[in-house]
């Protein structure tokens, strides 16, 4: 959120520069969004680590995602996470607990990975303006900061972006709790073949497991 504005004159000094930031920072996220559509399939592999330097706690992790379309596979191994999306149907899948949910989520859902929904998000609910550049991985990343408009658990989001190629190269989400997520893509591999078995759930793997459809 804003801090209190003391003075007119720092209104009409600070909007010019915030209007000419916001604008910058939507054109790039539009090249970065209009650049995924083109993708007919992709795969990440990222790595995560959450952190509040208040309890002093540090957790880290990794996983990897098939894309193609609007479905996806999704594992992050040290979490117990695997999902499957074939398009209609969510199947979040706990080994540990041997039991797979199944549900049948609206397209724009929280509890979906997909891209478009990911992509489309800074176009409502947030301010944008352009943050600073910085090397991740080797890479030059221009990050655009989003606030929410309306109170949120959500402090702001940096978006980390790659101008040579207009790809997303890291997220990093902090928390009115103060707690840190940061997720960094490691590898990146554009329109590849993604095996159908990799996106349809298959009961016959997971005999043993409790099915649940909610």
């Amino acid at each position: 959120m804003k801090k209190l504005i003391y003075t007119l004159f720092a209104v009409l000094l600070i909007t010019p520069i915030f209007a000419q930031n916001s604008s910058e920072a939507k054109s790039l996220l539009d090249k970065v969004s209009a650049n995924y559509q083109t993708k007919s399939s992709m795969y990440l592999k990222f790595s995560s680590v959450l952190e509040n330097t208040q309890a002093k706690t540090k957790d880290s992790y990794n996983g990897e995602v098939y894309i193609k379309g609007n479905q996806y596979n999704l594992t992050v191994p040290k979490m117990d996470i695997k999902q499957i999306y074939d398009g209609k149907k969510l199947y979040t899948i706990a080994t540990d607990q041997q039991e797979v949910t199944v549900t049948s989520p609206e397209a724009n859902s929280d509890e979906l990975f997909t891209p478009t929904r990911v992509l489309e998000m800074y176009k409502k609910g947030y301010t944008l303006s352009m943050d600073q550049t910085k090397k991740v991985n080797g890479r030059n990343v221009t990050f655009v900061k989003l606030v929410p408009t309306n109170k949120a658990s959500i402090k702001h989001i940096l978006v980390g972006i790659d101008k040579s190629n207009n790809e997303l190269v890291q997220l990093v989400e902090t928390n009115t709790n103060n707690t840190t997520t940061t997720i960094t893509v490691e590898k990146q591999l554009n329109d590849i073949i993604v095996p159908k078995s990799l996106l349809s759930f298959n009961k016959a793997f997971y005999k043993d497991f409790y099915i649940s459809e909610i």
